[in-house]
């Protein structure tokens, strides 16, 4: 287990709770929804990150890393951390602002942004490859928290985004031996980015952990439970909506009070109802 801190608080974040995607919805018009139903505002007082739980190879080593901030030890349901930049406080022509593992060509040269991608938000709908999504509310001025970004991207000595995207790309990759980053205090990039401006505007993403070892699954558990610390310090909670129909398929052993399940016709445990 990596070493943390716990809130204090036992209940769980009332204004943070789950928000079912209808069907056929995509993940921005899913966002917008939840947003409407939060009812916390437009960016002058808030600003809005997003968390997606990814469907592929790359994000099951990213989640399954993450599993030594749990206490039961299970995948986080979460690969990647954005931090949305709304137009006119609408999802409409909204960009997504973070530290991508594989970054894109272009003219932008990664050493010269610190790693920082802007891209549509519309490039992260599709919700069969990104089928978790949460969407958190910080109550922070997104032109102040845009303001920090911009220092971010010209400051590597402040914290080296680059250095964490090598690492996280060696251990996903399976490359040079490489271990879990977290071992060694190295969070994943984006996340890593959103705590760096978010405590450059005062305000501290991540309370239970390190700043160089912030990840989506340390932000999550953070919007879930430590709303009373943020309330105190900031004067209102974080609030947000989640849906995470994604997990990977774990059994664990029956106890001994608990008869096993009848076998099916295959050979497997029979399903239950």
């Amino acid at each position: 287990m990596l070493r943390q801190a716990r809130s204090g608080s036992t209940q769980r974040n009332p204004q943070f709770s789950e928000f079912e995607r209808e069907a056929r919805e995509k993940n921005t018009q899913w966002g917008a929804r939840a947003v409407a139903e939060m009812q916390t505002g437009g960016s002058s007082d808030w600003t809005y990150i997003v968390l997606l739980g990814g469907s592929d190879s790359m994000s099951f080593r990213v989640r399954v890393a993450q599993s030594h901030l749990r206490s039961d030890m299970l995948p986080s349901y979460w690969s990647q951390a954005l931090l949305v930049e709304l137009k006119r406080d609408s999802v409409v022509k909204a960009n997504a602002i973070h530290v991508p593992l594989l970054q894109p060509d272009g003219l932008e040269f990664a050493a010269r942004t610190n790693g920082v991608v802007v891209q549509p938000l519309t490039d992260f709908d599709d919700p069969i490859r990104f089928p978790n999504i949460a969407v958190v509310a910080i109550p922070v001025s997104q032109a102040l928290i845009l303001q920090c970004v911009e220092s971010f991207r010209r400051s590597r000595p402040t914290l080296d985004a680059l250095e964490h995207v090598v690492r996280w790309l060696a251990f996903a990759w399976g490359a040079a031996r490489t271990p879990n980053p977290l071992h060694d205090n190295y969070g994943l990039p984006s996340s890593c980015m959103l705590e760096t401006v978010c405590a450059a505007a005062n305000f501290d993403l991540t309370p239970g952990l390190e700043s160089r070892a912030s990840c989506p699954e340390a932000i999550w558990a953070t919007a879930r439970y430590w709303q009373a610390y943020i309330e105190k310090f900031s004067g209102r909670a974080p609030a947000g909506r989640y849906w995470r129909p994604h997990t990977y398929p774990i059994t664990e052993p029956h106890d001994a009070a608990t008869p096993p399940r009848p076998a099916g016709k295959s050979g497997q445990p029979a399903k239950r109802k």
